[in-house]
Order: structure tokens, then sequence, then C-alpha cells
């Protein structure tokens, strides 16, 4: 499943792997239930270890900002590769969820 800490009242969800058709429904539903549901809105998501984020994967995380601000929250990016980067200027979406180089600025950013 995927893990999460908290640091300062921020969820940071660590990522592993692909994040596509396959596992962005169950990754969405996994966040909503376990943290938006009990009042954990403020979300970082660890993308150390991801190797790649399909069209899929870029709507869930679409939803999953837009679900969280509904309960007064925030999502954020940490440690996207440089294809992530590129895809999430391409699709404007670095304009909406913002990245940043590390899990502890971003946790600093959205506190």
């Amino acid at each position: 499943m995927y893990t999460f800490t908290e640091q300062f009242g921020v969820a940071v969800v660590s990522l592993d792997g692909e994040i596509n058709m396959q596992n962005a429904m169950s990754l969405r539903n996994w966040v909503v239930d376990n943290l938006i549901k009990k009042g954990k809105a403020k979300i970082v998501f660890d993308f150390t270890n991801v190797k790649s984020v399909d069209s899929f994967g870029l709507g869930t995380f679409v939803s999953l900002h837009k679900t969280a601000l509904s309960a007064n929250g925030v999502i954020a990016f940490a440690s996207p590769n440089e294809n992530v980067k590129k895809l999430l200027s391409m699709t404007a979406l670095d304009k909406v969820i913002k990245s940043y180089p590390s899990v502890m600025e971003a946790v600093n950013a959205i506190k």
C-alpha cells in the first residue's frame, strides 16, 4: 500500500514506482479514506521513488487537489524527477500544485 508519516501536522505520502491507470484510483481512494476524511488534508506526496506518471495519474492528483481544497487543505509534490517535472510543466499542473526539491521544503511551505 502507501505509507505516510506526519510532520508538523502535514501528512507525507511516500509513493513508489509508477502512478498510472492501474493504481491511481486506489491511491486516490486510499488518500481520501485514510487522510482527508480523517482531517489530514495538508498532504505532501513524496515522488523520490516515482519513475513515471501517466495522464490518468495526473488526473488523480487534480481530483485529490480539489478534494483537499474542499476540506481546507492543500497538496504539494516533493522531489519529482525531471520527467515528472516536464509533464507537470507541459500540462500547467505545476501552476496549480507546487513542487519542491525536498519533503522538508514542501512540508514547511504548506504547514
